[in-house]
């Protein structure tokens, strides 16, 4: 590309300008892609819980998320939850099923034992998903 600019001063403006435009292309792409991803991925605090079995100090959960459009398996997750006794999940306003760090979950705006603990394992929501749900967690029992 040749540079037409007259003066040092037009060279620069034009350089900047050309920079902000391309910042702010690759903010419209950004933000793009976040909404593309919220659309995919299952809002935590909008969920219905259909299934829910302890198994000894564990709890195995099918979870439904109507907003999640495409969410496969009929918008549900099936969850293990270790060390997490079947009363507390009352208290949660907020299941997130996506695997996160302890250092993720600290800085989560929501108030202590208001929202599900980041999930051990997570199995598709079918009928052969559930049963390995359980018995995974059978294994966690077993393994303490």
């Amino acid at each position: 590309m040749t540079c037409r600019c007259r003066t040092a001063e037009e060279h620069t403006a034009c350089a900047l300008d050309q920079a902000a435009q391309s910042a702010r292309y690759r903010e419209q792409a950004d933000e793009a892609r976040i909404r593309e991803l919220q659309e995919r991925s299952p809002n935590p605090d909008e969920y219905s819980v259909e299934d829910v079995e302890q198994v000894g100090l564990h709890l195995v959960m099918k979870v439904r998320y109507p907003g999640c459009a495409r969410c496969d398996f009929e918008r549900c997750k099936v969850m293990v939850f270790l060390g997490v006794d079947l009363k507390a999940v009352i208290r949660w306003r907020r299941i997130d099923p996506h695997f996160r760090s302890s250092v993720v979950q600290e800085h989560h705006p929501v108030p202590a034992g208001r929202e599900a603990p980041s999930p051990a394992a997570r199995f598709p929501a079918s009928a052969a998903g559930w049963t390995d749900a359980l018995e995974y967690a059978r294994r966690k029992v077993g393994a303490r």
